[in-house]
Protein backbone atom coordinates (compact mmCIF):
# COMPACT_ATOMS: atom_id res chain seq x y z
CA UNK A 1 0.00 0.00 0.00
CA UNK A 2 1.40 3.32 -0.93
CA UNK A 3 1.93 6.14 1.82
CA UNK A 4 2.10 9.78 1.36
CA UNK A 5 3.48 11.75 3.86
CA UNK A 6 2.84 15.33 4.29
CA UNK A 7 5.57 17.52 5.15
CA UNK A 8 7.02 20.78 5.55
CA UNK A 9 9.49 21.55 3.42
CA UNK A 10 11.20 23.63 6.83
CA UNK A 11 10.93 20.70 8.87
CA UNK A 12 13.57 18.77 8.05
CA UNK A 13 14.02 16.45 11.48
CA UNK A 14 10.48 15.30 10.75
CA UNK A 15 11.36 14.56 7.02
CA UNK A 16 14.75 12.63 8.77
CA UNK A 17 12.37 10.65 11.38
CA UNK A 18 9.60 9.92 8.81
CA UNK A 19 12.49 8.35 6.23
CA UNK A 20 13.54 5.94 8.59
CA UNK A 21 10.67 4.76 10.05
CA UNK A 22 9.08 4.18 6.34
CA UNK A 23 12.67 2.47 5.28
CA UNK A 24 12.29 0.49 8.99
CA UNK A 25 8.30 -0.67 8.48
CA UNK A 26 8.75 -1.86 4.66
CA UNK A 27 6.65 1.60 3.57
CA UNK A 28 5.90 2.83 0.35
CA UNK A 29 6.46 6.44 1.35
CA UNK A 30 5.86 9.24 -0.79
CA UNK A 31 6.57 12.70 0.42
CA UNK A 32 4.02 15.26 -0.36
CA UNK A 33 5.39 19.01 0.34
CA UNK A 34 2.45 20.43 2.94
CA UNK A 35 1.24 23.99 1.66
CA UNK A 36 2.59 26.96 4.05
CA UNK A 37 0.95 30.55 4.33
CA UNK A 38 3.45 31.53 1.58
CA UNK A 39 1.50 29.28 -1.09
CA UNK A 40 -1.90 30.29 -1.02
CA UNK A 41 -2.71 34.19 -2.07
CA UNK A 42 -4.91 36.61 -0.27
CA UNK A 43 -7.71 36.52 -2.22
CA UNK A 44 -7.84 32.46 -2.37
CA UNK A 45 -7.63 33.20 1.65
CA UNK A 46 -10.23 35.06 1.76
CA UNK A 47 -12.55 33.13 -0.29
CA UNK A 48 -12.37 30.13 1.99
CA UNK A 49 -11.34 31.32 5.56
CA UNK A 50 -14.99 31.72 6.55
CA UNK A 51 -16.52 28.67 5.20
CA UNK A 52 -16.45 26.76 8.67
CA UNK A 53 -17.88 27.40 12.02
CA UNK A 54 -15.60 30.44 12.74
CA UNK A 55 -13.10 31.64 10.73
CA UNK A 56 -9.57 29.62 9.73
CA UNK A 57 -6.09 30.76 10.65
CA UNK A 58 -4.07 30.64 7.17
CA UNK A 59 -1.81 28.08 8.62
CA UNK A 60 -5.10 25.92 8.91
CA UNK A 61 -6.55 26.70 5.37
CA UNK A 62 -2.48 25.24 4.27
CA UNK A 63 -3.17 21.83 6.06
CA UNK A 64 -6.10 21.40 4.68
CA UNK A 65 -5.13 22.14 0.91
CA UNK A 66 -1.96 19.53 1.81
CA UNK A 67 -4.71 16.72 2.78
CA UNK A 68 -6.73 17.77 -0.23
CA UNK A 69 -3.58 17.50 -2.74
CA UNK A 70 -3.72 14.09 -1.56
CA UNK A 71 -7.34 13.15 -1.67
CA UNK A 72 -6.65 14.08 -5.80
CA UNK A 73 -4.23 11.25 -6.04
CA UNK A 74 -5.92 9.02 -4.11
CA UNK A 75 -9.55 9.66 -5.94
CA UNK A 76 -7.72 9.05 -9.25
CA UNK A 77 -5.98 5.56 -8.34
CA UNK A 78 -7.70 2.33 -7.48
CA UNK A 79 -5.99 1.60 -4.13
CA UNK A 80 -6.36 2.84 -0.92
CA UNK A 81 -3.86 5.01 0.25
CA UNK A 82 -1.85 5.96 4.32
CA UNK A 83 -1.49 9.23 4.81
CA UNK A 84 0.28 10.69 7.56
CA UNK A 85 1.08 13.97 8.89
CA UNK A 86 4.68 14.05 9.44
CA UNK A 87 4.77 13.88 13.48
CA UNK A 88 2.62 10.61 13.31
CA UNK A 89 4.44 7.76 15.43
CA UNK A 90 3.29 4.48 13.33
CA UNK A 91 3.35 0.73 15.32
CA UNK A 92 5.97 -1.83 14.39
CA UNK A 93 2.99 -3.95 12.72
CA UNK A 94 1.07 -1.44 10.45
CA UNK A 95 3.08 -3.43 7.73
CA UNK A 96 0.70 -6.43 8.61
CA UNK A 97 -2.56 -4.11 9.26
CA UNK A 98 -1.92 -2.59 6.43
CA UNK A 99 -1.48 -6.00 4.43
CA UNK A 100 -4.75 -6.80 5.44
CA UNK A 101 -6.82 -3.33 5.17
CA UNK A 102 -6.12 -3.13 1.24
CA UNK A 103 -7.79 -6.57 0.90
CA UNK A 104 -10.93 -5.05 2.66
CA UNK A 105 -14.12 -4.30 0.65
CA UNK A 106 -17.08 -1.74 1.26
CA UNK A 107 -15.11 1.03 3.12
CA UNK A 108 -14.18 4.57 2.63
CA UNK A 109 -11.57 5.56 5.68
CA UNK A 110 -9.92 3.80 8.45
CA UNK A 111 -8.61 5.70 10.95
CA UNK A 112 -5.20 4.12 13.00
CA UNK A 113 -4.89 7.25 15.33
CA UNK A 114 -5.98 7.67 18.59
CA UNK A 115 -5.45 11.00 20.73
CA UNK A 116 -7.32 10.32 24.16
CA UNK A 117 -10.66 11.55 23.40
CA UNK A 118 -13.25 8.94 23.19
CA UNK A 119 -15.02 7.72 20.05
CA UNK A 120 -18.16 6.65 19.08
CA UNK A 121 -17.79 2.74 17.80
CA UNK A 122 -20.21 0.34 16.42
CA UNK A 123 -20.62 -3.10 18.14
CA UNK A 124 -19.81 -4.82 14.88
CA UNK A 125 -16.44 -5.89 14.21
CA UNK A 126 -13.96 -7.04 11.43
CA UNK A 127 -11.33 -8.81 12.72
CA UNK A 128 -7.53 -8.27 11.42
CA UNK A 129 -6.04 -11.70 12.66
CA UNK A 130 -2.52 -11.22 11.65
CA UNK A 131 -2.41 -7.39 12.79
CA UNK A 132 -3.71 -8.70 16.24
CA UNK A 133 -6.47 -6.27 15.74
CA UNK A 134 -10.28 -5.28 15.26
CA UNK A 135 -11.86 -2.57 13.49
CA UNK A 136 -15.04 -0.86 14.58
CA UNK A 137 -17.15 0.96 12.57
CA UNK A 138 -16.23 4.90 13.50
CA UNK A 139 -19.84 6.47 13.99
CA UNK A 140 -18.50 9.93 15.53
CA UNK A 141 -15.00 11.58 16.23
CA UNK A 142 -13.98 14.67 17.13
CA UNK A 143 -10.29 14.76 16.51
CA UNK A 144 -7.10 13.56 14.35
CA UNK A 145 -6.30 13.61 11.04
CA UNK A 146 -2.22 12.20 11.62
CA UNK A 147 -2.84 8.64 10.23
CA UNK A 148 -5.48 7.48 8.10
CA UNK A 149 -6.18 5.14 5.31
CA UNK A 150 -8.26 6.29 2.40
CA UNK A 151 -9.72 4.58 -0.15
CA UNK A 152 -10.78 6.23 -3.83
CA UNK A 153 -14.52 6.11 -2.98
CA UNK A 154 -13.74 7.85 0.11
CA UNK A 155 -11.24 10.31 -1.25
CA UNK A 156 -14.42 11.44 -4.60
CA UNK A 157 -16.62 12.00 -1.64
CA UNK A 158 -14.16 14.37 0.67
CA UNK A 159 -13.44 16.08 -2.70
CA UNK A 160 -17.35 16.54 -3.50
CA UNK A 161 -18.15 17.74 -0.01
CA UNK A 162 -15.56 20.47 -0.62
CA UNK A 163 -17.16 20.95 -3.26
CA UNK A 164 -20.51 21.58 -2.49
CA UNK A 165 -19.94 23.38 1.38
CA UNK A 166 -15.68 24.82 1.42
CA UNK A 167 -12.98 23.39 3.68
CA UNK A 168 -13.02 23.24 7.32
CA UNK A 169 -10.49 22.13 9.96
CA UNK A 170 -8.92 18.59 8.08
CA UNK A 171 -10.02 16.29 11.01
CA UNK A 172 -12.58 18.10 11.87
CA UNK A 173 -13.79 17.59 8.32
CA UNK A 174 -13.00 13.86 7.63
CA UNK A 175 -15.47 12.90 10.55
CA UNK A 176 -18.20 14.68 10.11
CA UNK A 177 -18.53 13.54 6.76
CA UNK A 178 -20.94 10.92 7.54
CA UNK A 179 -21.61 9.62 4.45
CA UNK A 180 -18.07 7.57 4.46
CA UNK A 181 -18.09 4.21 5.84
CA UNK A 182 -15.47 5.33 8.40
CA UNK A 183 -13.87 2.43 10.59
CA UNK A 184 -11.30 2.41 14.00
CA UNK A 185 -8.48 0.22 14.38
CA UNK A 186 -8.79 -1.24 18.08
CA UNK A 187 -5.76 -0.55 19.26
CA UNK A 188 -4.80 2.62 17.87
CA UNK A 189 -1.54 2.49 15.64
CA UNK A 190 -0.50 5.53 15.46
CA UNK A 191 -0.03 8.51 17.92
CA UNK A 192 0.92 11.75 17.32
CA UNK A 193 4.27 13.39 18.59
CA UNK A 194 2.32 15.84 21.36
CA UNK A 195 0.65 13.00 23.00
CA UNK A 196 3.40 10.55 22.90
CA UNK A 197 4.20 10.96 26.67
CA UNK A 198 0.58 10.78 27.54
CA UNK A 199 1.00 6.96 26.17
CA UNK A 200 4.42 6.48 27.85
CA UNK A 201 5.80 6.44 24.51
CA UNK A 202 9.31 8.38 24.35
CA UNK A 203 9.31 10.95 21.48
CA UNK A 204 11.62 10.68 18.74
CA UNK A 205 10.78 14.07 17.56
CA UNK A 206 9.87 17.91 18.81
CA UNK A 207 6.52 17.38 20.42
CA UNK A 208 5.35 20.30 19.55
CA UNK A 209 2.38 21.17 16.91
CA UNK A 210 4.12 22.79 13.74
CA UNK A 211 0.48 24.63 13.44
CA UNK A 212 0.06 25.52 16.81
CA UNK A 213 3.18 26.85 17.43
CA UNK A 214 2.96 29.53 14.74
CA UNK A 215 1.15 32.45 16.33
CA UNK A 216 -0.91 33.34 13.51
CA UNK A 217 -4.22 35.37 14.05
CA UNK A 218 -7.85 34.37 12.65
CA UNK A 219 -8.96 36.74 10.15
CA UNK A 220 -11.67 39.14 11.41
CA UNK A 221 -14.94 39.07 9.96
CA UNK A 222 -16.15 41.56 7.21
CA UNK A 223 -19.35 42.34 8.24
CA UNK A 224 -22.00 41.56 11.08
CA UNK A 225 -23.92 39.22 8.66
CA UNK A 226 -20.30 37.27 7.98
CA UNK A 227 -20.61 36.55 11.71
CA UNK A 228 -23.86 35.56 12.06
CA UNK A 229 -23.82 32.64 9.07
CA UNK A 230 -20.26 31.61 11.52
CA UNK A 231 -22.66 31.49 14.57
CA UNK A 232 -25.42 29.40 12.38
CA UNK A 233 -23.09 27.11 10.89
CA UNK A 234 -21.57 26.36 14.29
CA UNK A 235 -25.02 25.96 15.73
CA UNK A 236 -26.13 23.45 12.96
CA UNK A 237 -23.22 21.91 13.43
CA UNK A 238 -23.40 20.65 17.08
CA UNK A 239 -27.53 20.01 16.09
CA UNK A 240 -26.19 17.40 13.65
CA UNK A 241 -23.45 15.69 15.97
CA UNK A 242 -25.97 15.38 18.94
CA UNK A 243 -28.03 13.53 16.04
CA UNK A 244 -25.86 11.34 14.87
CA UNK A 245 -24.60 10.48 18.90
CA UNK A 246 -28.41 10.00 19.42
CA UNK A 247 -29.29 7.95 16.05
CA UNK A 248 -26.28 5.58 16.65
CA UNK A 249 -26.25 4.66 20.75
CA UNK A 250 -28.58 1.64 20.18
CA UNK A 251 -25.47 0.02 17.93
CA UNK A 252 -22.49 1.48 19.63
CA UNK A 253 -20.66 2.93 22.75
CA UNK A 254 -18.57 5.30 23.44
CA UNK A 255 -14.86 4.46 24.40
CA UNK A 256 -11.31 5.34 24.87
CA UNK A 257 -8.81 3.74 21.81
CA UNK A 258 -5.70 2.65 23.55
CA UNK A 259 -2.16 1.34 22.03
CA UNK A 260 -0.74 -1.77 22.19
CA UNK A 261 2.42 -0.75 24.18
CA UNK A 262 5.14 -3.26 23.28
CA UNK A 263 4.59 -1.87 19.44
CA UNK A 264 5.45 1.28 20.17
CA UNK A 265 8.22 0.71 23.19
CA UNK A 266 10.78 1.44 21.22
CA UNK A 267 11.64 3.70 18.36
CA UNK A 268 12.69 2.52 15.05
CA UNK A 269 16.14 1.84 14.77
Amino acid sequence: MKTYILNLPSARERRAFQTHQAEQLGLAAVFIDAHTPADIPEAFFQAHAFAWERPLKITEVACFLSHHAVWQKIAADDAPALILEDDAILARNTPRLLKELQNLKNIDHVCLETRRRKKLLGQSFIACQDAQAVLHPLLQDRTGAAAYVLWPSGARQLLAKFQAVGMGLADAFISSTYTLQSWQTVPAFAIQADVAQDHGVVCPIAPHSLIAREKVPSPPTQHWTQGVRLKLRRLGSQMRLAWRFLSCMSRARRQMVGIDLPQFSKAPD
